[in-house]
């Protein structure tokens, strides 16, 4: 990890691992790998974290494997100050010229796509930090905040006094500091989430949030299918379609993602050795043993039985050892 306020040029392997240390989980692809150079400046002050980076054309990923792994839980402000850049996040893409800005979480899939040299200012803290002041911090994620807002406009303002504030030696000055920001921070999350376009979106969230509870509690049925869970919800199968079109994906495609993350949970089980692969594919709602191999192997790229006998194998060495 770089020291406070450190800045220097860091090639493609360095830069991407202090910034999954110091900010992200994600996996880095720059345009030209080998002339990759990009630059890191950081500061911590309580719960409050700053990084100042600059960089060249780049795209990043935050994948739910590298996500899994992180296990961070940060609400992040991005706000380019030079350059342009986009990032997508729960089925909305935003893109961000110098001085507007947007947030993103570390705890959802994103792309981040940085088509020039770009120089930008990220103001993290935990989400628990200001999720107080919204019912669903996703709903302010990926939002566009216009450079002529107030309150981004005081931020900006107190950011460029950290490096100085991170310099003096009083902690409990520190700390009085980063709570204000923290909580312009909150402001700014519930001005976003209170306008009308953001309360449309958190009553589909929260209706989709619903959706996706009567689903997983209905895998195991066959016979599921769009008709009967917009009946069993109250809702059109057209809306139905709606809900899952705004957040990126198909029902189908949810229903289908759920049932194999099941059944590889049941392969992956010793508790379920005595069930064969078949009978483990129609516990996860799969309507036959060829459904559910075709499935496993397109979205895995091995066969169940496969899958479940290299799984077993290292849980049994795990047990000799």
């Amino acid at each position: 990890m770089l020291a406070p306020g450190t800045k220097r040029l860091l090639d493609h392997p360095d830069w991407q691992q202090l910034m999954w240390e110091s900010c992200s989980p994600m996996t880095v692809r720059p345009s030209d790998r080998a002339g990759f150079r990009a630059s890191l400046s950081l500061w911590d002050i309580g719960s409050l974290g700053m990084r100042l980076f600059r960089a060249p054309r780049y795209v990043a990923e935050q994948t739910p494997q590298e996500i899994h792994r992180a296990q961070r839980r940060r609400l992040v402000l991005a706000v380019p100050l030079d350059g342009r850049c986009t990032f997508s996040q729960f089925g909305r893409s935003v893109t961000l010229e110098p001085g507007q800005a947007a947030f993103h979480m570390t705890t959802a899939p994103l792309e981040y796509i940085q088509d020039e040299e770009c120089a930008v200012m990220l103001l993290q803290v935990p989400s628990s930090r200001v999720g107080l002041y919204v019912s669903c911090l996703e709903d302010v994620c990926a939002v566009r905040i216009e450079s002529g807002d107030r309150i981004l406009a005081a931020l900006l303002g107190s950011a460029r006094a950290v490096p100085d504030i991170h310099a003096i030696p009083s902690e409990r000055a520190k700390e009085a500091f980063a709570e204000g920001m923290a909580a312009s921070l909150g402001a700014l999350v519930a001005l976003l989430s209170e306008s009308q376009e953001n309360r449309s979106s958190a009553v589909k969230r929260r209706r989709l949030n619903a959706v996706k509870s009567f689903i997983d509690g209905e895998l195991t049925d066959s016979g599921l299918n769009p008709e009967r869970i917009a009946g069993a919800n109250g809702i059109s199968v057209r809306y139905l379609h709606h809900l899952f079109q705004c957040d990126g994906q198909s029902v189908t495609d949810w229903i289908r993602e759920r049932r194999l993350d099941q059944g590889r949970k049941g392969l992956e089980s010793a508790e379920l050795m005595a069930l064969t692969v078949n009978e483990i594919g129609l516990r996860s709602g799969f309507s036959s043993d060829a459904h559910f191999r075709r499935a496993f192997k397109s979205r895995y790229g091995v066969a169940p039985r496969e899958y479940r006998r290299q799984s077993l194998a290292g849980f049994a060495d795990a047990r000799a050892s």
